[in-house]
């Protein structure tokens, strides 16, 4: 198994875009169809989607300090959790690990969308071409030593490497930042979901940059009880996948999984 990840550091990031436009060239990902101004502040697109795997996000600038207002803003894409919720709750088994990092087989996905129920970042989409899930893969499909959207980031907000080394380079910076201009920085990424492959240090609290604190875990049970009833009712679908997708939704409702309940 890979032992890489990135190092996101938001304070250096500048909202250039670099990663966002990398990556679709590199994955050859076609454009978004975009409003100006669709997100807060400069934020285009508005969000992730099934064409759009690295996105770059900006908040309301922080104007506590009218003398030195600050711009919050963040690179966003799969964090490739080391207990992935898309990864167990997947029917069809199209979501699964390539040295490390999660990646969803297009040729296995029915498009049912569990992992879009159950990922709380809101990361993989269904493409309206296709119904298949998308998302990013950490340039494991089109394989590359350095993933495009590092590789291209022009200010080293965005690196790539072994992970304890980036984990420690995290901490170092964020003990220099709660110490100097970033008091309530924080670093996310090192625990939630055992571990992430995208280590983040924030200028603030996670949860001003959308980011939840305590991410919640599956209720497995419930899970796998939907996965045994879909395997059965999967027989009679005769391999048809609007099929499949109805039987998923069936049995994740006798599952008691209508409404995509979780535990902490």
């Amino acid at each position: 198994m890979s032992d890489k990840a990135f190092l996101l550091d938001t304070t250096k990031c500048t909202g250039c875009r670099a990663c966002q436009v990398a990556c679709k060239q590199w994955n050859d990902l076609p454009g978004e169809q975009t409003d100006f101004f669709a997100g807060p502040e400069l934020t285009n697109p508005r969000e992730l989607s099934a064409i759009t795997w690295n996105h770059v996000k900006f908040f309301p600038v922080d104007r506590s300090n009218p003398e030195r207002p600050v711009w919050q803003i963040m690179h966003k894409k799969c964090y490739h959790c080391f207990d992935a919720n898309c990864e167990k709750v997947c029917p069809e088994r199209a979501i699964s690990k390539i040295d490390g990092w999660v990646v969803v087989d297009q040729s296995k996905c029915i498009g049912c969308g569990a992992c879009v129920n159950e990922c709380v970042y809101k990361v993989p989409h269904l493409s309206v071409r296709d119904d298949k899930s998308y998302k990013c893969n950490g340039c494991m499909v089109n394989r590359r030593e350095v993933p495009a959207c590092a590789f291209a980031c022009p200010t080293g907000a965005l690196t790539y490497g072994p992970r304890p080394k980036m984990l420690e380079e995290a901490e170092s910076r964020l003990r220099a930042y709660k110490g100097g201009s970033f008091p309530s920085a924080s670093l996310y990424g090192k625990n939630e979901y055992d571990g992430m492959r995208m280590i983040v240090i924030l200028k603030d609290s996670p949860d001003k940059f959308g980011v939840p604190v305590n991410p919640p875990r599956l209720e497995i049970t419930k899970v796998e009880h939907s996965k045994d009833m879909y395997a059965l009712l999967s027989l009679f679908t005769f391999g048809l996948k609007p099929l499949k997708r109805s039987a998923y939704r069936l049995s994740r409702s006798m599952s008691g999984l209508e409404n995509g309940e979780r535990i902490s």
